[in-house]
């Protein structure tokens, strides 16, 4: 069954409408692609495949899906905007002819919703090629503006059913790892151990990973953003496991590192510093907190502790339809923490040829620290 409803997705598009109202627009076109897929399914539910896709939603008038050449049927079966449009632009990149095609154009579309200017949300992701289309369809570059900024809002806090599925998403993430735990062993790939991890959630409710999840052994745990190998893991070295599930669209993660048989001090001390680390960012990301004051506080106690030099970005980022979205709590933030916020806690320290990543998802509360999505195996864990 579930968790998200239709009364969800008419307060998504109707959110929207009204940041395109009060921005002077006719319209905003939101744009998404097939692996970065979240802000056309956070208003439609559809999930692109091979081709790219994007939500219209007009001031007035009916929202529309827009797809590319060969997504009909499968959009039809779970868009829950009901109005479809295919244009040759959102085809797949190895550019098949379609020959005899009969597609509307974007001057079909500009013309049937009485375009004259329109926002651009996935301004950084729209192709240039398919830009030139646009803006020869609108008229006038200046007609297409980028709207990240006025669409974020709606995004950063969460509802009920969102939290829902988040936490969902992390029991599911949960299994991942108790799998890695009961079945790891020295000799092992790394691309093994991801394989196990990725049955068990799927398993336990994960419709996908919520990222190519990743495994990284030894002299691979330097690497903050990785995949895995075939690398088999040894004893006595850091094996980093970065482990996400997504149901419903919703993607957590859990980040875990572990040692095999005996761990040296030098290895035991870094890992316990990264943990008291990240559950500090638990306690000082409250509502009403300066976010960039709340970052802060986390690297200066890195830095008391000796490690400052370790400390790549951090300590978290958004969380939602995407694992890692807007946005991030860094030490130049801006921005006031506010209640239903949902951030994945995401601690990555690296040096001396080694690293690691501990990382959970988290809501703001109204008031006290932020509640913990997931927990299980938040602890040294060596073996």
């Amino acid at each position: 069954m579930s968790i998200l409803t239709s009364q969800e997705f008419t307060r998504r598009i109707e959110a929207a409408r009204e940041v395109v109202r009060q921005n002077n627009l006719d319209a905003v076109l939101v744009f998404s692609t097939e692996c970065e897929p979240a802000a056309v399914r956070y208003f439609s539910d559809y999930w692109p495949s091979f081709e790219t896709a994007a939500v219209l939603i007009p001031a007035e008038g009916e929202p529309a899906l827009i797809i590319g050449p060969e997504s009909l049927t499968y959009a039809s079966s779970r868009s829950k905007i009901s109005r479809i449009i295919q244009l040759m632009d959102f085809r797949e990149s190895s550019q098949p002819d379609y020959p005899g095609s009969t597609l509307p154009k974007w001057t079909d579309v500009v013309a049937q919703y009485k375009l004259k200017k329109i926002g651009l949300c996935g301004w950084y992701l729209f192709p240039y090629v398919m830009m030139m289309e646009l803006v020869k369809a609108m008229g006038c570059i200046d007609r297409v503006i980028p709207a990240d900024s006025m669409i974020r809002p709606i995004f950063m806090k969460k509802s009920a059913l969102e939290v829902e599925c988040l936490k969902a998403a992390a029991k599911a993430s949960e299994a991942g790892f108790k799998a890695i735990l009961e079945n790891i062993k020295p000799g092992m790939t790394e691309s093994e151990l991801c394989g196990i991890a990725t049955a068990a959630m799927t398993a336990a409710g994960a419709e996908a990973t919520g990222y190519p999840v990743w495994c990284c052994s030894g002299p691979n745990s330097d690497q903050a953003i990785s995949r895995p190998t075939m690398r088999k893991i040894q004893c006595g070295e850091i094996v980093h496991f970065s482990i996400g599930a997504k149901v419903e669209g919703y993607s957590a993660s859990i980040g875990r590192p572990v040692v095999l048989g005996h761990c040296p001090d030098e290895i035991r001390k870094f890992l316990q510093v990264g943990l008291d680390a990240a559950n500090m960012t638990f306690d000082v990301m409250r509502a009403g907190v300066k976010s960039g004051d709340a970052a802060l506080k986390v690297h200066d106690f890195i830095r008391a502790q000796g490690y400052g030099d370790a400390i790549l970005y951090g300590p978290a980022h958004g969380c939602g339809q995407m694992e890692c979205e807007y946005p991030f709590l860094e030490t130049s933030s801006e921005y006031m923490l506010e209640a239903d916020m949902t951030f994945m806690q995401d601690m990555f320290l690296h040096r001396n040829g080694m690293g690691f990543r501990w990382e959970d998802g988290l809501l703001v509360k109204a008031s006290g620290p932020a509640e913990m999505l997931s927990s299980y195996g938040r602890q040294i864990n060596i073996l």
